[in-house]
């Protein structure tokens, strides 16, 4: 009689999995959407509004991702949604500083 059976963990999406996604989404929508003049949001900061979201967006995935119990496909495309848009901007102004745009 084998009483030490190992119980499979049941893996769910949890609020962290839906936050991940649903961040990744609005960050690519931020990028095409005008520039709204809310509090300290102007036109001039707008670049580091939605950096920053890609920032929050890339924390939220990694924390979804490294739980033991959750789905990672909805982290995993906040990841890969996040990261794109960070490695856009990093290769953009690569490309200013060696004169290439």
């Amino acid at each position: 009689m084998n009483d030490m059976e190992e119980v499979p963990i049941k893996k769910r999406t949890t609020f962290l999995g839906f936050m991940a996604f649903l961040l990744g989404i609005l960050c690519i929508v931020m990028i095409f959407m005008k520039p709204v003049e809310i509090g300290f949001v102007t036109a001039s900061n707008w670049f580091i509004v939605i950096f920053g979201v890609a920032v929050l967006t890339l924390i939220v995935s990694i924390s979804g991702i490294a739980r033991e119990r959750e789905r990672n496909f909805f982290p995993i495309i906040g990841f890969i949604i996040s990261m794109a848009y960070i490695v856009f901007w990093i290769i953009f102004f690569l490309l200013i500083l060696i004169g290439v745009m």
